[in-house]
């Protein structure tokens, strides 16, 4: 079966003046560094076909994912459970998000919605007749755990440069550059799939900015050209960052840095693509199934502490930000003390994306690549949704930001592991395509043995 790709891209940079999550302050917009996009990657193999969509967005909320499948569906055909909606978790995107001082603009996630619509279809119209290749790279020097054993034992999250009372990283890295590219008949390139987990918290400041994926896109644009897309696909970096807290340097944020990281990552990626094999011929499956997590519930004195630190007049510190954040959530535990999430599988060939709709800890993507049926197996988060952090148990043990009652840590500490068991699961329910053979190529004669033809026109 022959296999056909497109790649499309739309913009959903917000007005100017518009709340930018990702802080516990809430910043307001004063500016475009780099604008935001919906980038959509259809993949079809006359048989089934498949849309994966990267979002600019610090997350996308369930009911937006639902809203551009059914649009994308009215309009091209292409089947809801085919669809695949991940954000990059970029800390300078638009009001997508509630958590700590921001909430999200309920316009704008309409507007985002529409425009991954947009995109999944602008896609689909522009496919033609490719070839895939999947391969993973290593990086291994700009992500980092962002949590440290200290020495009473506990758990901090960046516990700043060169503190002496650092003991050991808490956590794993994950160095692989999960890489999926496409090329037409001639061999040019169409776009990338790339996935790789750190945190995107290098911008900062107040300007709309996807982070280190524009330079990635940027780097692999100037590489292969300006037809070439890139969707950026978030791994499980819950507890990982670009911060390199043990190594005695400035800190790794602003554009410099967002450069650099892209700029490295996209450098992998060109690397991981001149070996690649292509293949004309790339089986499609897909597997969909939702699970309920229990919500933490939000202990009656603390709520009642909470509520004495609202009442009385003072700045916004974090701690008040925090007892907001209790007295919210216990509101929305008591009203649903449960939410539904999502997991999806999209088998490419002998490589498979694993959507996962949280801050999945890095420990947690490692464990579903060691136990995958498949030989290459991308993990993909913040994805179909977003239910918050999803820490290991030792990491509830050990304490830290990541596992502190809010909106955005409200599961109980088996949610991650739960989601794991279920990917898993489904990975199980898929067949493994055996390995094909790359494309045969005529050996030149002298290879084998005869003699090199005459070479001329050298000086001696």
């Amino acid at each position: 079966m022959e296999v056909f790709v497109g790649f499309a891209q739309t913009d959903i940079t917000p007005e100017v003046g518009a709340v930018i999550p990702g802080g516990f302050r809430k910043r307001i917009s004063t500016g475009v560094h780099d604008p935001l996009h919906a980038t959509a990657c259809v993949i079809s193999d006359e048989q089934t076909t498949v849309a994966i969509v990267s979002v600019d967005a610090l997350s996308v909320k369930r009911s937006v994912v639902e809203s551009a499948r059914k649009l994308a569906q009215s309009r091209c055909g292409i089947p809801a459970q085919n669809i695949m909606v991940a954000a990059t978790h970029t800390h300078c995107g638009g009001p997508i998000a509630n958590a700590f001082e921001c909430e999200a603009d309920e316009g704008y996630c309409r507007f985002v919605a529409e425009k991954i619509a947009e995109a999944i279809v602008k896609a689909n119209e522009g496919k033609r007749k490719a070839k895939i290749g999947v391969a993973v790279g290593h990086e291994n020097r700009i992500a980092f755990n962002r949590r440290f054993v200290m020495k009473d034992g506990r758990h901090q999250t960046h516990p700043g440069k060169g503190n002496p009372d650092i003991v050991r990283p808490a956590g794993p890295i994950d160095p692989d550059v999960g890489v999926i590219a496409a090329q037409d008949e001639n061999g040019r390139m169409l776009g990338f799939i790339v996935n790789f987990a750190c945190h995107c918290t290098v911008m900062g400041g107040t300007e709309f900015s996807a982070d280190y994926p524009f330079y990635l896109a940027e780097t692999l644009r100037k590489e292969f050209g300006d037809q070439c897309l890139t969707l950026f696909l978030q791994g499980a970096s819950g507890d990982v960052t670009q911060v390199a807290n043990t190594l005695p340097r400035e800190l790794e944020f602003g554009e410099k840095w967002a450069w650099r990281i892209g700029t490295r990552l996209g450098g992998e990626v060109t690397k991981t693509v001149a070996l690649m094999d292509f293949f004309e011929t790339v089986p499609l499956q897909v597997a969909r199934s939702s699970i309920r997590l229990t919500r933490r519930q939000v202990p009656e004195k603390m709520l009642e502490e909470a509520k004495r630190v609202l009442s009385e007049n003072g700045e916004p510190t974090v701690e008040r930000i925090y007892a907001r954040e209790i007295v919210l959530l216990a509101d929305e535990v008591k009203e649903k003390p449960f939410v539904d999430a999502e997991v999806q599988i999209i088998g490419i060939g002998r490589a498979a994306l694993v959507a996962i709709p949280g801050e999945l800890f890095c420990q947690f993507g490692l464990d579903i690549k060691r136990a995958s049926p498949f030989p290459m197996t991308f993990v993909v988060t913040c994805a179909n949704g977003m239910v918050g952090y999803l820490p290991t148990p030792e990491a509830f043990k050990g304490g830290g930001y990541e596992v502190r009652l809010a909106r955005s840590s409200q599961l109980m500490p088996d949610a991650g592991s739960q989601l794991v068991g279920e990917a898993l699961q489904l990975l199980q329910s898929l067949s493994v395509p055996p390995s094909p053979l790359p494309p045969q190529v005529k050996t030149p004669a002298w290879d084998v043995g005869a003699s090199p033809p005459e070479l001329t026109g050298l000086s001696p």
